[in-house]
Order: C-alpha cells, then structure tokens, then sequence
C-alpha cells in the first residue's frame, strides 16, 4: 500500500484511510493504485464483505494533486492509473461506503457517486471544480449525476463548480445521511458493520440488479469522458488554469 492509504479489516469490513492530512488527502497516482489493489484484493478475499473509504484528519479528500497533474498533463498515459482505479471503483461488486468530513473536491466527490451508502458531517462541502480548471468531469458524473439531481442542477454543480454542503447534498439524494462533525466515520463505520452482518450473496446479489442496467452507460462514460479529459489537458486553458491555481497556493 501507498503510505497515504492505510487499510485494515474488522468485523468483515475492509477500511481504506486516505491519510495525506498535511495536503487535505489530494491523491497522487501511487495512491490511485493503491486504492486500485485494495479493491481488487477485496474482491478475492471472502473475509472481507464491505469496503469503507474515508478520510485522515478533517477532510475527506481535496482531489487530484494539483502538482503531480501538471507532469500527468505532459505525458498523459500516465492518467491510466486514474482510469484503473475508476474501473475497479464502478464495477466493485461489494457494498461500498464512505464516510465524509470536510472538503470532498474533484474526484474525491466524484467517486462518492460509486458508492452504496455515503453518510457525510453537516460540514463537508462537495466540489467539482473541474470546468474551473479547464476540464471535464470525470468518473461517469456527466452520466450519474443527471441521474440523481436532473440535468439543470447537474450543470449548475459540475460546470459551475458551485459549492455542496452536507445539508444540500442530503437533500439532492448525494449522500444518505448526514451527522454532526466529526462523527462521519463512526456512523459510516456503524452502517458498514450492520451490512457486513447481513447474508452475503443476497447482498451480493441486490447491489448487482440494482446497478445492472446502468452499469454499461457507466462504462462507456467512463471512456467518453477519460478521452476527453486527456485531450483537455494538453489545452491552453487547461495549462493556464493549472498555473494559476499553483500561483495562487504557493
């Protein structure tokens, strides 16, 4: 594992901790494939019937690293280890659930939109800045958020890149609960438990109809979206955002 990811297991629930707290848990490409091998290590392991993601500290997780996509923009292959991870994500046949504190900004409140169950605090504040930085969405969210929120909301938080409390999102159908701060992990982690009891085929089973029709136009927004995204960051507006953004945090 990426000494930014931690796992463990208990009670038959993998949890994988994204714990880079000095940088609010921005994932670089080691941490993409760690989180890639945990997934599929979970997928054979038969202890483990529920994975669970949160972040260290009081963030869940401020995105791509900002510094590391600048090189990614330079040699685009690279973004394979995203596009993997994003596969192992959407086609993750276990209940997947996190629990989210704080900022959730880019893919880390895109991949919220994979999981199961997504219990957040009254405080996390969803973004998709992606527009902003010149960008696309990423992650299939032009396909699955429309699907939650309807097409006019969907533009207003993916091209707009407006800010999503807790609250908001609970209310959009984002996340299914929200908490008081800092108690995100421990009902996430209480929620992961109560599933991780019930009978595991059957569990199994439902995730699968449920996702089954919609599991094809996920993937193929997955691609549509990944060729786009690489073109994107070769652009113009791309670079000039990018440098921009690293101006201003410097």
């Amino acid at each position: 594992m990426s000494g930014f990811v931690t796992e463990s297991i208990e009670s038959g629930v993998q949890i994988l901790c994204l714990d880079r707290v000095e940088k609010k848990n921005a994932i670089t490409l080691d941490m993409y494939q760690a989180l890639t091998d945990a997934l599929r290590r979970a997928e054979l392991n038969s202890d483990i019937k529920v994975t669970l993601i949160h972040g260290a500290g009081n963030d869940f997780s401020s995105g791509n690293d900002i510094n590391e996509f600048v090189q990614i923009a330079q040699t685009p292959e690279k973004m394979e280890a995203i596009m993997a991870f994003l596969q192992a994500l959407s086609s993750y046949k276990k209940p997947l659930i996190a629990g989210v504190e704080g900022r959730a900004v880019g893919v880390g409140a895109t991949m919220l939109l994979h999981c199961d169950l997504v219990l957040a605090s009254r405080e996390a504040r969803l973004q998709f800045p992606f527009v902003q930085l010149g960008l696309v969405p990423e992650a299939a969210s032009s396909h699955l958020l429309p699907q939650l929120v309807g097409h006019q909301k969907a533009f207003e938080i993916l091209v707009l890149g407006e800010v999503v409390d807790g609250t908001q999102a609970y209310e959009l159908g984002l996340i299914n609960h929200i908490c008081e701060e800092g108690e995100a992990y421990k009902v996430a982690l209480n929620f992961a438990e109560k599933t991780a009891a019930l009978p595991v085929e059957a569990v199994a089973l439902s995730k699968d109809l449920l996702k089954y029709r919609a599991q094809d136009d996920v993937q193929m927004a997955l691609m549509r979206e990944g060729r786009i995204f690489k073109d994107r960051l070769r652009s113009t507006e791309a670079h000039q955002a990018f440098t921009a953004f690293l101006s201003r945090n410097k």
